[in-house]
């Protein structure tokens, strides 16, 4: 079967992305939308991309105790655990989000782009990426684990 061909952006500063890694960008962006915010950071890239593929996981957590922590900490972070709550959200508020548009953080743009580079990219080549750039929210997550961004990054290689 040939491969998917890519599309256009269809947000402003959304990468193009094909595949399995489009499938990654729409929960990531979902995901940040259901949050209320502003951007779609590596954060929500690497949660989606865990839901999308239990391989990877098993690449970015190997222990089970580094798993649990991994993705409790995800979980807390998705329902908002430690975050200032916004009071007066409505739907009215979420509507206008929707209608202005999500943003991409710069290095979520870029970890998508170098991870489907050549239209092959896979969920371990965003891992790879995610978890390369040291200061990004993916490698806070993955440090917040207990996870080693740099191992991650060898796995990734290894697999």
């Amino acid at each position: 079967m040939p491969p998917e061909p890519l599309r256009t952006a269809a947000r402003r500063d959304e990468p193009v992305t094909a595949g399995t890694l489009a499938v990654v960008a729409a929960r990531a962006r979902r995901r940040a939308l259901r949050a209320g915010d502003a951007e779609v950071d590596t954060g929500h890239l690497l949660h989606a991309l865990l839901e999308s593929d239990d391989s990877a996981l098993g690449v970015a957590a190997p222990l089970p105790v580094q798993a649990t922590r991994l993705m409790g900490y995800l979980v807390q972070r998705s329902i908002g655990f430690g975050r200032l709550w916004r009071f007066g959200e409505g739907v009215t508020d979420r509507e206008r989000e929707r209608s202005a548009g999500l943003a991409w953080s710069t290095t979520a743009a870029g970890a998508l782009a170098r991870a489907g580079r050549g239209g092959g990219g896979t969920v371990l080549d965003l891992l790879r990426e995610l978890a390369t750039v040291s200061d990004s929210r993916a490698s806070e997550i993955l440090r917040g684990a207990g996870i080693d961004p740099a191992a991650v990054v060898q796995r990734c290689r290894a697999a």
